[in-house]
């Protein structure tokens, strides 16, 4: 096991916690919203649920451009500090909405949980070269998306929890302003951590605060390199696979299974597990070395785990549960392909884990230093695209009453269409690892 510089260990636990405070209020509020039957905007609870989605990714969008800017061109670990001191506060607004039960306000402070997360993102994927030699990028990313994956599982499944506790939302909001301490601690801690050779920003920068030319200066720059431009869709591709396929276990677990709300829960696990480690059994198989012929391979072998995971989905649906609805975890384990759909999404995890982690390490060291938040701030607005695409497409098929079998071939089919795209590009590493 490789020592974790005191840097990157503190920036590890600054990105964890401020990722675990935005699941754990949006997923607290979306169960409020759902079982307390909250219609607002005119809205039905089940649209409001779709609406909080949107919400929360809206300031990807508008500010991402702007956020690479100031990431750039400020003091990265001084802008740390002071996104980590609003999110303090903002969970003092949340704790005021949750009290006085005012779902307006509570839906504010999911936007402005969105906006300090887009603030944040550029600046942590900026500051993990920092913190790892070059030859350690994989493991540092690694590290870090591993640390993310797992600060959404547990704050989607606690929030959901704390939310259950009839009318005292005392546990809620003790855990909120507890992690948003606890993320500022930590950024406080990189202070003292500065690698001093390297220069914390560029004040040369000009910060473009129009949405449309800053979007648009800022997409030139992520595209007028071919590499460049291949890998942020390589990224934009997993979070469209990704968010795809995260809104499918739901129900995969209800309507193909007959599962209780555990079951979707030991699914998402098993998906986010698989995400967590294989970034390390990745760099464990590279010795810490990029080869960029893992991103189109990784791609096939998760296409042909789609199309076993289609295929299992459509024989499971094709008999009826011996055991009625609502199944609990054991009952869902006795159940003939239960065990073949777990080794599915873990592997789909995996694979994507080597996928993406694979992408962000050679983006990393591509990318000039006084540009690399910038361009992470561009794949920040390219992915939320990506993800949006996805949630329409899922809206039309599910409009068109097509079984999740056929759905998931449909993105299988998809990921055969990018791996061919990807192949072409990295054909020579590819060959030259086949040959290896």
């Amino acid at each position: 096991m490789k020592k974790i510089s005191t840097g990157l260990y503190s920036l590890f636990w600054t990105q964890f916690f401020g990722a675990l405070n935005d699941n754990l209020f949006k997923s607290a509020l979306v169960l409020l919203i759902t079982y307390k039957n909250i219609s607002l905007f005119g809205l039905s609870p089940a649209s409001m649920v779709a609406f909080c989605g949107g919400i929360f990714i809206l300031p990807f969008f508008l500010i991402s451009a702007t956020s690479g800017q100031l990431a750039d061109k400020l003091d990265k670990i001084w802008l740390s500090i002071k996104i980590k001191e609003a999110e303090v506060l903002i969970s003092l607004l949340g704790a005021l909405g949750l009290f006085l039960q005012n779902y307006y306000l509570m839906i504010f402070v999911l936007f402005l949980l969105g906006l300090q997360s887009t603030f944040f993102g550029p600046i942590k994927y900026a500051l993990i070269p920092r913190y790892t030699k070059t030859e350690h990028l994989v493991f540092g990313n690694a590290l870090i998306s591993s640390g993310t994956f797992l600060a959404i599982l547990l704050g989607t499944i606690i929030g959901g929890i704390a939310a259950g506790i009839d009318d005292n939302y005392w546990p809620l909001v003790v855990l909120l302003l507890s992690i948003a301490f606890l993320g500022l601690y930590y950024a406080r801690k990189l202070q003292s951590q500065k690698n001093k050779e390297l220069p914390m920003s560029s004040e040369s920068i000009h910060v473009n605060w129009n949405f449309f030319t800053s979007t648009r200066d800022i997409l030139k720059l992520i595209f007028i390199d071919s590499e460049r431009a291949h890998l942020i869709i390589g990224l934009s591709w997993f979070w469209f696979m990704g968010a795809g396929l995260l809104s499918l276990l739901p129900l995969i677990a209800k309507n193909i299974f007959h599962g209780s709300e555990a079951v979707a829960t030991i699914m998402l696990f098993t998906f986010t597990l698989g995400m967590g480690i294989g970034p390390f059994i990745l760099e464990k198989i590279c010795k810490g070395r990029i080869f960029t012929s893992i991103i189109p391979l990784s791609l096939i072998l998760m296409t042909l785990v789609i199309f076993d995971l289609a295929y299992v989905i459509k024989a499971a649906s094709t008999f009826s549960s011996e055991l009625g609805n609502h199944l609990s975890i054991a009952e869902f384990f006795k159940l003939n392909l239960s065990f073949r759909t777990s080794v599915d999404l873990l592997l789909l995890s995996l694979f994507g884990g080597m996928f993406t982690v694979t992408q962000f390490a050679q983006l990393q060291s591509k990318t000039f230093e006084t540009e690399l938040s910038r361009i992470v701030a561009g794949n920040n607005i390219v992915n939320a695209a990506a993800m949006v695409l996805v949630s329409i497409l899922l809206m039309i098929f599910h409009g068109s009453s097509f079984s999740l079998s056929f759905i998931l071939g449909i993105l299988g089919f998809f990921n055969v269409l990018m791996s061919m795209l990807l192949l072409n590009f990295y054909k020579n590493e590819f060959n030259n690892f086949l040959r290896f």
